[in-house]
């Protein structure tokens, strides 16, 4: 994209793509919160510059507000990019996803998107505890076989228990969304080979949610002052409740 194109989009979604530049598209590729600011401040200063000194110095509060703004609006809430340690992320496929559509005509990274998308999709439709779930709906039982498939356990930190069940959310609207835009009721993978349809994104969607009612008491002593019940409403709506982040 050219500046002048850059300059005009919002601040999450420059942030996004400087995300991208840095990622190259790789998802396994970190970059720190500082890397983000530099390389978003570099194609505009006007918007990621310290005040009356645009030209000279980013904005550190200005990045740290957008991958973590109050709500599922920050570029971590909204599980496009993934926090791996402190200030260090990486993109997820949901945001090479988005990034790519930001960017019309950028072919590979649209390309790339599309498959890592529906791996990640994938994974979580194939996890053996959502089949097992399929098969009788009374399991899982116990609460470390929920932790399995949303990768948490006892001792988890509470904010990497709300980004990870956050993801997994986000990776089954994206998918809804892919199947929304393609006009389809199903995505295949060529030679009639069947990746999902929509009934399978669905029934996973009611399984996350069973999950959050059934094992909320062991949400709560992970997380003590997040309300899952409520995030399981807001996704489906398109808000969220996350508490403010400290980048």
């Amino acid at each position: 994209m050219i500046a002048e194109e850059i300059r005009s989009l919002g601040l999450r979604q420059q942030a996004l793509l400087a995300c991208l530049r840095l990622s190259g598209g790789d998802l396994d590729k970190k970059f720190s919160a500082e890397d983000i600011l530099v390389e978003a401040w570099s194609k505009d200063h006007a918007a990621w510059g310290l005040r009356g000194h645009e030209d000279n110095h980013p904005d550190v509060d200005k990045i740290g507000k957008e991958l973590n703004r109050r709500g599922a609006i920050g570029l971590v809430g909204q599980g496009l990019i993934e926090r791996v340690d402190r200030l260090v992320y990486r993109l997820t496929a949901a945001g090479l996803h988005e990034a790519s559509r930001i960017v019309p005509g950028d072919a590979l990274s649209r390309n790339r998107a599309d498959r890592e998308l529906e791996t990640s999709i994938k994974t979580v439709l194939e996890h053996p505890i959502f089949k097992a779930w399929l098969n009788d709906p009374a399991k899982p039982k116990y609460f470390r076989e929920a932790g399995h498939f949303w990768g948490i356990a006892p001792g988890t930190p509470a904010r990497t228990v709300r980004e990870r069940i956050l993801s997994v959310g986000q990776t089954l609207d994206r998918a809804i969304e892919v199947l929304d835009s393609s006009g389809s009721e199903e995505i295949g993978a060529g030679r009639n080979r069947l990746l999902f349809d929509r009934k399978d994104v669905e029934r996973c969607i009611e399984f996350v949610d069973v999950l959050k009612k059934r094992f909320q008491k062991d949400l709560r002593l992970l997380d003590p002052q997040f309300d899952y019940r409520k995030i399981s409403r807001d996704l489906s709506e398109k808000t969220g409740d996350i508490d403010a982040a400290i980048v």
